[in-house]
């Protein structure tokens, strides 16, 4: 049986074997990779990313807790990395825009707490991405996802790509989990209505060519 991530931060802890910390690495490098490419939209990004998470974790390994999972621990760090960039590049696109526009720009960020009284409401809409073939249509998805406000794709991406329960999320974005749920309700919605022209021209693609009904495979509104 596999060792498990905690008893493997133990066993480092004790041995500094950097064999141990190597393992815990490779457990997490494509899944960490796969969600910081969706939240930042370029693989070379993503890369950075994986590496300073690890280098993040590894030098602050003393400070995780059993009190939350290591996954959620080091998604953590990877989210906080990410959103740190994302500020980054908004920073640099908005001096870009008012060098030559002398037009204030106003940036409203969402108002979390706005989205609280939602949480206590199951959200049983459809989850898009099971309705996409990724394998075939995964730049599309990448595409819409870019679109989409960055917390509600990074929920969006951590719990309909990576698994992750709402609990977890909630932690990893340091949000209440009635945010989670309205973050990851709207970002499908505006998800699913970003996606609907692709589905849209692709169903009358195929109804032409096998005689279908169109709309035979749709989002649900």
């Amino acid at each position: 049986m596999d060792i498990s991530d905690e008893a493997l931060v133990e066993k480092y802890r004790q041995t500094k074997d950097f064999k141990d910390f190597g393992a815990l690495s490779r457990r997490y490098q494509s899944r960490l990779f796969n969600a910081a490419h969706r939240i930042m939209g370029s693989p070379e990004e993503a890369e950075e990313v994986v590496q300073d998470t690890l280098l993040k974790a590894h030098s602050s390994l003393n400070q995780f807790k059993k009190q939350s999972s290591f996954a959620s621990w080091i998604f953590a760090i990877a989210n906080n990395i990410c959103m740190d960039r994302l500020r980054v590049r908004k920073r640099r696109s908005v001096m870009k825009i008012f060098s030559f526009n002398s037009k204030p720009l106003y940036d409203q960020e969402e108002d979390a707490s706005h989205f609280d009284g939602i949480g206590q409401i199951a959200d049983s809409s459809l989850n898009p991405l099971q309705e996409l073939d990724i394998e075939e249509e995964g730049q599309m998805v990448l595409k819409a996802l870019r679109e989409l406000p960055e917390v509600q794709r990074t929920v969006l991406v951590l719990h309909d790509i990576e698994g992750f329960v709402y609990q977890d999320i909630a932690q990893i974005t340091d949000a209440s989990i009635g945010t989670v749920r309205s973050r990851l309700h709207y970002g499908r919605l505006k998800l699913r209505e970003l996606l609907n022209p692709y589905f849209s021209s692709n169903s009358t693609k195929r109804s032409s060519k096998t005689g279908s009904v169109p709309g035979d495979r749709h989002v649900t509104q």
